[in-house]
């Protein structure tokens, strides 16, 4: 998913947040967490190749996952750490069980951002569990779907 999106998607989610609450400082949570769950692209990066050539442009480019790009263009490996279906859910529960605007807003950035992922790139839904990763053993090829239809 292009940051242009997560940052359109997540600066409207703050916005509307901001709107029902009146808490500027929950809407800004809702935004930063929002975008900067990518950052695990960079420590992906920076685990596999170092900092060899790096550059955001190089970051973002090796983080498009899709069956037709070589090996040698993308991770080989996905941990992608803060991309996990457990940590949304975990916030989820978090945020219901304490009611705080806080956890709530730090929540639906989180899960915005996981949703916009899955609908806009090419993993089976399972590959946004780190189980499910970690039962590949985080190898890409068996993680991206070679037919998003069927």
């Amino acid at each position: 998913m292009k940051p242009s999106r997560h940052i359109a998607v997540s600066f409207s989610l703050g916005l509307a947040l901001w709107f029902f609450t009146k808490s500027f400082p929950a809407a800004t949570l809702c935004f930063i967490s929002g975008i900067f769950m990518d950052l695990d692209h960079i420590i992906e990066y920076l685990i596999q190749y170092g900092l060899k050539d790096f550059t955001l442009r190089n970051v973002y480019n090796v983080s498009i996952n899709t069956p037709k790009r070589h090996l040698e263009q993308r991770f080989k490996k996905l941990y992608l750490v803060f991309h996990s279906w457990e940590i949304a859910i975990l916030l989820i529960f978090l945020a219901a069980y304490t009611k705080n605007i806080y956890v709530f807003a730090f929540a639906a950035g989180y899960f915005i951002h996981l949703v916009m992922d899955y609908l806009g790139n090419e993993l089976y839904c399972p590959s946004y569990f780190i189980i499910y990763r970690a039962m590949k053993k985080f190898d890409t090829d068996k993680l991206i779907e070679e037919d998003r239809g069927g």
